[in-house]
């Protein structure tokens, strides 16, 4: 965990938090370490930081079926935020096995920049990240995530960016790093709708074709 002049954020302490989870798993004679593990790194009531780690992990390609998989993480953890419930996901979810080796690169890397980023990122304008708020954050989230369970190639990067950005913003309750995960998921939501339409459009034109 990094530490800044100022002391780590609240996001590096959450980051070393599951850095250190991950380091224990791989000491273990079996060194799984499933989406029960990192609920369990992180605490049953992290939301925001849960989200934010998959958010994370969904930029990172996987075998068939697994952006969906995050996807529906991410919404079930939203769902969870949205009525203030403690995360919790269906058996088959909670056992799905995460790429530890490269789930801890990726969170180092993350671990950097968020460290990076606490160099100017602070609190402002606090109001904008109320837990009064946070449902709607949650409902947001949501919409963002829904086309991502398709299986679209090349649809998942820039959503994600935008609720990783978001999350952080939130976390660290900086108004400005809000709004710039707004407008960045926004644009990946476009970016999916398009995706979305061209694969409608082409699939409409085959069928044509064929008949």
């Amino acid at each position: 965990m990094t530490v800044t002049e100022t002391g780590p954020t609240p996001v590096e302490v959450q980051i070393g938090g599951l850095l250190e989870a991950l380091h224990a798993s791989q000491q273990k004679p079996d060194p799984r370490f499933t989406v029960a593990s990192l609920i369990g790194a992180l605490g049953v009531h992290s939301h925001i930081v849960v989200i934010l780690v998959f958010s994370v992990l969904n930029m990172v390609p996987g075998p068939p079926g697994y952006g969906g998989t995050i996807a529906f993480a991410i919404i079930g953890f939203s769902i969870a935020m949205l009525f203030n419930a403690p995360l919790t996901l269906p058996g088959w979810i909670r056992r799905r096995k995460l790429p530890a080796k490269a789930l801890m690169r990726v969170t180092k890397l993350f671990a950097r920049m968020a460290a990076a980023m606490g160099r100017f990122s602070r609190p402002r304008f606090t109001f904008v990240s109320a837990p009064a708020l946070q449902p709607l954050l949650a409902v947001f989230i949501i919409v963002v995530s829904l086309p991502m369970m398709l299986p679209i190639p090349l649809i998942n990067a820039v959503p994600n960016t935008g609720i990783a950005i978001l999350c952080l913003g939130w976390i660290n309750r900086d108004a400005f790093v809000i709004i710039g995960g707004i407008v960045v998921a926004l644009l990946g939501l476009s970016i999916a709708a398009a995706a979305i339409w061209g694969v409608w459009h082409l699939a409409n034109v085959a069928v044509g074709a064929v008949q």
